[in-house]
């Protein structure tokens, strides 16, 4: 496949957790950030490659899908890795869970098995016996404990990469710290204690920088960086919408970059799919949404957010009982959490955006 010329690597943390796995310092990593954040993109673009060139075989699979198939899809996958990295050769990358890769227009298929096979512990067992260390990288992984009767998998699956801990290395992702806290920060939750938990860092400056590099490469034209990176921060830190913005101006080097952000904030407007949820929310519901657009660090509860709240519904007063019920319809709906700084956030960047644009 092509490579793509607006994605940004990020070698050097890469290569710091592939490091502390290889070095025995941790076994495992939880790496945490809101969906479209490009945890994805990171795992098979920057850490599969890099693990690959230091000797691990690495598995990836994602468990975010619109089916009820997915556990049954996850023990094919690691069934079939374990079968392909026993023939030998060099180390290798297994894919085991894409629905659709796309890039500029690029779709590949991927096809499923639809059989299940063998236990999850004895399957890792198998790939640690293989003559080289293996990485799993398990995306979106609070997902798995969405599915009824998933509990044994995810049990198996903490035995298996207990017992195998010195050969089998783990990198999930979690964009709902909601989800996550069922399957690893609860005492009783079956990875507790297991992973070391990180915040995902957002791409900064140099982010925008290259983006801004690769533009003038294409276009011969200049950009204003700092106003790039004011864009960027507009779009709470979100790569996807950024990229789009500079695709539209590469490929039309007359576009300017406001009307290129106005194209593309006008279209985040119109698909009505954060105006549908917006929409849907309780008035209270909304103002503490409001709210914590504007500061993901303040705290719901207070005296001073249920004035606020109060002033932005008319009402002299936010009882805490109302506030507390709201932020828990919120929980429950997948919209709010606290990431592992302890701070309430939005959880989908979009909505965010939109938020802070149209109320």
């Amino acid at each position: 496949m092509q490579a793509d010329p607006l994605y940004f690597h990020r070698p050097e943390y890469a290569a710091k957790l592939i490091n502390s796995l290889q070095g025995g310092i941790t076994h495992a990593f939880t790496l945490f950030a809101p969906r479209r954040m490009g945890k994805t993109q990171f795992l098979l673009k920057d850490i599969a490659p890099l693990a690959e060139q230091q000797g691990f075989n690495v598995f990836y699979f994602s468990f975010m899908a619109d089916d009820g198939n997915i556990p049954i899809r996850f023990q094919t996958a690691l069934q079939q890795f374990a079968e392909n990295i026993q023939t030998g050769g060099k180390a290798k990358t297994f894919i085991g869970q894409i629905s659709k890769v796309e890039a500029f227009g690029l779709v590949i298929e991927r096809q499923h098995s639809a059989d299940p096979a063998g236990g999850i512990v004895e399957l890792i067992s198998t790939i640690a016996a293989a003559n080289r260390p293996a990485l799993l990288l398990l995306d979106e992984v609070q997902e798995l404990a969405r599915f009824t009767g998933a509990a044994g998998l995810i049990r198996s699956l903490r035995t298996g990469l207990d017992i195998h801990q010195d050969h089998v290395k783990t990198i999930f992702t979690g964009s709902s710290t909601n989800g996550l806290k069922t399957m690893f920060n609860n005492s009783k939750a079956p990875f507790f204690h297991f992973a070391h938990a990180l915040d995902f860092p957002q791409l900064g400056q140099d982010f925008t920088d290259f983006l801004a590099d690769i533009y003038c490469q294409r276009t011969g034209n200049s950009l204003d960086k700092a106003a790039l990176y004011r864009l960027f921060e507009r779009l709470n830190h979100t790569p996807m919408y950024m990229r789009a913005i500079i695709q539209d101006m590469i490929i039309n080097p007359e576009l300017p970059l406001e009307a290129a952000a106005d194209y593309r904030l006008a279209q985040l407007n119109t698909q009505g799919t954060e105006s549908g949820v917006w929409q849907k929310l309780k008035p209270l519901e909304q103002a503490i949404m409001q709210a914590m657009a504007a500061t993901d660090s303040s705290s719901p509860y207070s005296n001073d957010s249920r004035k606020q709240y109060a002033a932005a519904l008319g009402i002299n007063e936010v009882s805490s009982s109302s506030t507390q019920g709201a932020i828990k319809r919120l929980q429950r709906h997948d919209l709010i959490s606290k990431n592992t700084a302890d701070q309430w956030q939005i959880n989908n960047p979009l909505l965010k955006t939109w938020i802070l644009e149209n109320t």
